[in-house]
């Protein structure tokens, strides 16, 4: 995970974002894995074909969030998208929760 370099063992058909928290990182969220606020977005930079296929909530809210942010890329919901393979994602935000570097 950029750009902390995070590497997490993530569970077969685990959310990115429920193994970061599980490994003991704060990730940003507010609807705290509804798929509705946008705020946990990534960036797929790697392994884009080890993930779940987005549902139609997470489709909305991405169509949203590209569109608020005028570009287009790899955006997944760390929320949403569910692992099965080595995947690498860029995301700002992320920190240990007590400060400790992983």
């Amino acid at each position: 995970m950029d750009p902390v370099g995070a590497v997490l063992t993530i569970a077969e058909g685990e959310t990115i974002m429920d193994a970061a928290v599980r490994s003991g990182y704060r990730w940003p969220t507010l609807c705290h894995g509804d798929g509705t606020c946008s705020i946990c977005w990534v960036e797929v930079t790697t392994g884009e074909e080890h993930l779940s296929h987005p549902g139609s909530r997470e489709i909305e809210t991405v169509e949203m969030l590209l569109a608020r942010r005028g570009s287009a890329g790899r955006i997944r919901l760390a929320c949403q998208a569910r692992v099965s393979g080595d995947v690498t994602v860029r995301k700002n935000g992320v920190r240990p929760l007590q400060g400790d570097a992983r």
